[in-house]
């Protein structure tokens, strides 16, 4: 087998998985293999071209790789793709490792956290993604858009007008969103239904505890969102529940617009530090967010001096430390907000409900 163009037009029209594989083995020492049957990696369009006088694999073979947190290469023939997913025969071979999806993930071997995070990174609509895409002003003025865009879509009123829904109808969609073991089984059948309602369930589980905080966000930024998280899960200790009080009053003096709070937070994601930043209580329309400091949480400097450690449970978190944190986030959220609003437990204490929420509306009035 002599290296030249006849070789090249010898090889297309006669190619099989044993002519390749000869050529392979003269001339591509040690290359790997498929991980399931052993033999070559072998696809419908594989085949070779001469570049300055060398030898190259043309169309699918084991050269083939995609980058993400590493080069991932391919590592299984057609065959075996096909035993695995037959579906594959009745897609677009051309481009389907063009995109990540299953298959993709399956024929290099890509573990499927590193994919989802590839994807989240490079395709999903994201304040932080925009920004790195367009600059911070105008990323800044598109998510502002998308935003607005999705709260729009995702109402009564739009889903009447573009297609006619009435209330039942819409009610039934959103039941139909939602994760339920009915809805679950309706769209797997009951065997993967249910294990797929248990897989959710311990995914749940997993999703409130403090090491799914930290593998997430980190050691410290994640112990401090959990401390947060369980702060706002507490019932009846502490100043939680009196937050929650002031801000179910609040919510209706300002019905009409659209309210996060308590189980429902707001959040905003600072892209240069890397954090996420929860409010207590937000109001979308009027972009103002209110902050119901706690004593305790937050080290009120009237109460406590700098190296004091206010939260018996986290040693080594002084109130300078807290301030610090606090201070950081304040000045980020300053910079996404029209207005910041931030209530103290011992002032509330002091003035009383209804002293406190004239003093709000005169600052959102104001």
């Amino acid at each position: 087998m002599d290296l030249n163009k006849s070789f090249i037009e010898f090889f297309n029209k006669n190619k099989n998985v044993k002519l390749y594989g000869e050529v392979i083995d003269k001339y591509f020492n040690n290359s790997p293999k498929c991980r399931y049957c052993n033999n070559f990696i072998y696809y419908y369009d594989s085949t070779f071209k001469i570049s300055h006088g060398e030898l190259i694999t043309k169309g699918k073979s084991f050269n083939n790789k995609k980058t993400l947190d590493k080069d991932y290469y391919l590592s299984i023939c057609e065959s075996c793709l096909i035993i695995k997913f037959p579906e594959y025969n009745k897609k677009n071979k051309a481009r389907v490792f063009n995109q990540m999806n299953y298959i993709t993930e399956y024929a290099f071997d890509i573990p499927s956290n590193v994919s989802k995070e590839w994807v989240k990174n490079k395709y999903v609509i994201s304040e932080c993604n925009l920004i790195k895409k367009w600059g911070f002003e105008i990323g800044a003025i598109k998510w502002l858009e998308y935003k607005k865009k999705q709260s729009m879509s995702n109402t009564f009123e739009y889903k009447n007008e573009k297609y006619g829904w009435d209330r039942e109808k819409f009610d039934e969609f959103n039941k139909s969103r939602s994760v339920t073991i009915e809805n679950l089984i309706k769209k797997h059948g009951e065997e993967e239904g249910l294990l797929i309602w248990d897989k959710y369930c311990e995914k749940q589980r997993y999703s409130t505890s403090l090491n799914y905080f930290i593998d997430k966000h980190g050691l410290d930024n994640g112990t401090l969102i959990y401390d947060n998280f369980c702060k706002k899960r507490l019932s009846g200790i502490g100043y939680s529940m009196v937050s929650k009080n002031l801000f179910d009053i609040l919510s209706e003096r300002f019905k009409e617009y659209s309210l996060f709070y308590a189980e429902n937070e707001w959040f905003s994601y600072d892209c240069v530090n890397k954090k996420y930043y929860l409010i207590d209580f937000y109001i979308k329309e009027l972009n103002i967010g209110i902050e119901f400091n706690g004593d305790i949480w937050h080290a009120n400097p009237i109460k406590y001096s700098a190296n004091d450690k206010p939260i018996s449970f986290q040693n080594d978190y002084t109130a300078e430390y807290i301030w610090e944190k606090d201070k950081i986030k304040n000045e980020y959220l300053k910079t996404k907000l029209n207005k910041l609003i931030i209530i103290w437990e011992s002032d509330f204490y002091k003035d009383g409900i209804d002293n406190t929420i004239d003093k709000i509306l005169k600052i959102i009035n104001g």
